[in-house]
């Protein structure tokens, strides 16, 4: 009985605070002291209540544009919408705010939660990665405007995952045509991925693929065009072994090379 009793005053006690803190909230709603309701959007974002505070602070906006008090406003405003998890409309108001408020000291925070904003919704490499380089491109402004920045290393850390992230893709979408059997635009994709991303971490499996690639495309190939596509094939060993002469695909890539060599003696006898 005793436990009952407990458990009664329990869900009694915590009934009673609920039902208390609603109409709160209720009546701030209500209320047309603003200040109050400014000072319970504080309130209710300090305890992350942070849905109460956003509609309180989406009544504030109108109310104090154009005072003292908006700053505060949006700067809490923004901050509620990274909290409930819309990263976009979060972006969106950290960059207002540094744009209108400059001289503000929130200003810098602001300007790098806009590039976090971006960083968090960038999604897996295999899909479209246009939030990837806006959060690129939000660092690099937020680094370029404040180099001394408390957050410099985290902006310059979001920059390295984003860059990484780009990388991979770059390599994976390029090898796709390889695994689809369509060499040509496999070897093209590959050296366009090298181009652009020569510090790529699959630099030397990307260089074997264009090896196999062009060895594949030249020997698939109609037999007046094969000469032609071989050569290409040889050049491709030549960098390859310049550029990864201990890789352990040296025994494969040394094998399409004997290969293209002895195909390539096979068409000369021929003619």
């Amino acid at each position: 009985m005793k436990i009952l009793s407990r458990l009664f005053l329990i869900i009694f006690l915590s009934t009673t605070i609920f039902l208390s803190s609603c109409s709160e909230y209720s009546q701030v709603q209500k209320s047309d002291d603003y200040y109050l309701k400014f000072a319970k959007a504080k309130e209710y974002y300090e305890a992350k209540q942070y849905y109460r505070s956003l509609t309180l602070l989406e009544d504030l906006i109108t109310y104090f544009k154009g005072t003292n008090v908006m700053q505060d406003v949006l700067y809490y405003y923004a901050y509620c919408h990274y909290q409930t998890g819309e990263y976009l409309v979060g972006a969106y108001h950290f960059k207002s705010f540094a744009n209108t408020y400059p001289t503000d000291p929130r200003a810098e925070e602001c300007m790098f939660m806009n590039a976090k904003c971006y960083y968090d919704v960038s999604p897996g490499y295999m899909l479209e990665q246009s939030y990837t380089e806006q959060s690129i491109e939000a660092n690099h402004l937020f680094l370029n405007n404040y180099p001394a920045s408390t957050y410099a290393a985290e902006a310059n850390n979001m920059m390295d995952d984003m860059r990484a992230k780009l990388n991979t893709k770059a390599f994976y979408s390029a090898e796709l045509y390889y695994r689809m059997g369509k060499y040509k635009a496999a070897s093209r994709a590959l050296e366009d991925m090298l181009h652009d991303y020569p510090d790529n971490p699959e630099a030397e499996e990307a260089y074997f693929l264009i090896l196999k690639s062009d060895y594949e495309y030249a020997y698939n190939s109609i037999s007046d065009k094969q000469e032609e596509r071989y050569q290409k094939v040889i050049k491709s060993y030549d960098l390859f072994l310049k550029k990864f002469e201990a890789s352990k695909r040296l025994p494969e890539a040394k094998n399409i090379y004997a290969l293209t060599i002895k195909n390539l003696d096979k068409i000369k006898n021929n003619d």
